[in-house]
């Protein structure tokens, strides 16, 4: 049973918190397919495969199905996280945003709460990025962050990616059809990190973003590749439907 606090869009898990738990099912790097929205406050069903193959049921339906993979990625630049906190600071979402409560990059969570990872432009680049300091609530005893913490943290960045790429205009919508992630390395509860994110190309009705997230010291800790796929509802890429539907909001990056 996946709990509220983990919530994307209103009354639906986010997802790349509900890869990340399926992933941990799945020995190394992982691939997961999102089917159906996730309900939450609910009893689900996990289901386990010869294959390597992890189903998330609810009743007949299968909502999502993880399967083993080993993801390379060619790695930008390490930003810098003064860089980073510029970037950070032009987050769309602290003029307007749709989600607010969202567990990843909603402005509304405190710290401790949700991740509080603000995405905004870097100058010069295709790309988002933003600083990020673990809670120790989303930790073990060893200090080691969980990894579905980790891959929630992938999500929204790759989302803001594609919505600071395409036309404010843009009627397009999308909903995440899944994300495949590996862990490279140990993320620590209150040590600093850079979480940069870009489009990544689109085939057909499918838009492709990839992220990185970095240590201070610029050693890649972790990698991903999300795939979303344009519908007629969800999530709108153009960001004048941020702004001009969500209403203000004033909560600042500092807070």
């Amino acid at each position: 049973m996946i709990s509220e606090r983990f919530r994307g869009l209103e009354r639906v898990a986010l997802g790349g918190y509900v890869c990340g738990l399926l992933a941990g099912l799945v020995e190394g790097g992982a691939e997961v397919r999102l089917r159906r929205p996730v309900p939450m406050e609910r009893p689900l069903e996990i289901e386990g495969g010869g294959d390597g193959v992890v189903w998330l049921r609810d009743g007949d339906d299968v909502l999502a199905e993880a399967a083993p993979a080993a993801l390379e990625l060619d790695l930008p630049e390490p930003l810098a996280e003064g860089a980073a906190e510029a970037a950070s600071s032009t987050y769309p979402g602290h003029r307007g945003h749709l989600f607010p409560g969202c567990f990843c990059c909603g402005p509304d969570r405190a710290r401790g709460d949700g991740l509080r990872i603000f995405p905004g432009r870097v100058p010069g680049r295709d790309a988002v990025a933003a600083p990020w300091i673990p809670d120790l609530a989303h930790a073990n005893e060893q200090g080691v962050v969980r990894p579905e913490i980790v891959w929630a943290a992938f999500d929204c960045p790759q989302l803001w990616s594609l919505i600071l790429s395409a036309r404010p205009d843009s009627a397009d919508r999308v909903v995440t059809g899944g994300l495949e992630a590996r862990l490279l390395g140990p993320v620590l509860a209150a040590e600093r990190y850079v979480v940069v994110a870009w489009p990544a190309g689109r085939e057909g009705r499918t838009v492709f973003a990839q992220a990185a997230l970095f240590s201070s010291d610029g050693e890649a800790l972790g990698i991903a590749r999300q795939t979303a796929v344009l519908t007629g509802s969800r999530i709108p890429l153009g960001l004048a439907a941020w702004i001009d539907r969500a209403g203000p909001t004033v909560t600042s990056a500092a807070s």
